[in-house]
């Protein structure tokens, strides 16, 4: 198979999941698809300065996706960069009053409802709450057990549960991993 063949073979296989990864990266919010559809590009646009490494890879399709989470990272960095310094300017044309408020922190993305909702329903309401407090928000093993009157060890055994449930299915893995790396403390 020729380069080209394989390339556009790649591209067309991974263009949806690609844009699936992002989507629950970021959340079903319109405004951010610009930013997921760029950022596959940067993808493929790297992918083909790669392309020869790419076609020896054992898995071309896993190298796609975790080139994609940096990108889509870095890009989510750079805007929370720049909404951080606009916030700080003393200019009147940047002051908070005028600056758009989609530009938010990673750790913000993790927070949206439906991402949350996503989580629940992919994991169930009881271990989808460990898993955020323990995971996205920090908090100690022990103040969850003691919120949810178990044991500290059960709710670190729940969480290693929950972990091998992610490895298990494909959708909380995607989910879960994209929320993570943005996530984690």
């Amino acid at each position: 198979m020729a380069i080209d063949a394989w390339f556009s073979d790649l591209y067309e296989r991974n263009y949806v999941l690609l844009y699936r990864v992002g989507r629950v990266f970021l959340g079903y919010d319109p405004v951010q698809e610009t930013l997921i559809e760029d950022q596959i590009q940067e993808t493929f646009i790297r992918a083909w300065q790669k392309r020869f490494f790419l076609k020896k890879h054992p898995n071309p399709d896993g190298w796609l996706v975790e080139c994609f989470r940096r990108c889509l990272m870095n890009a989510c960095r750079k805007k929370s960069r720049e909404w951080k310094y606009r916030m700080a300017s003393f200019d009147t044309e940047d002051s908070p009053a005028t600056l758009d408020l989609d530009h938010l922190s990673p750790e913000d993305y993790v927070k949206t409802k439906e991402q949350i909702e996503l989580l629940n329903r992919l994991l169930g309401k009881e271990d989808a709450d460990i898993f955020l407090r323990y995971c996205v928000y920090g908090e100690k093993a022990a103040t969850i057990a003691a919120d949810m009157n178990m044991s500290e060890q059960a709710v670190r055994m729940r969480i290693s549960r929950v972990k091998k449930k992610i490895l298990k299915n494909r959708n909380i893995f995607t989910c879960l991993v994209c929320l993570c790396l943005i996530g984690l403390r």
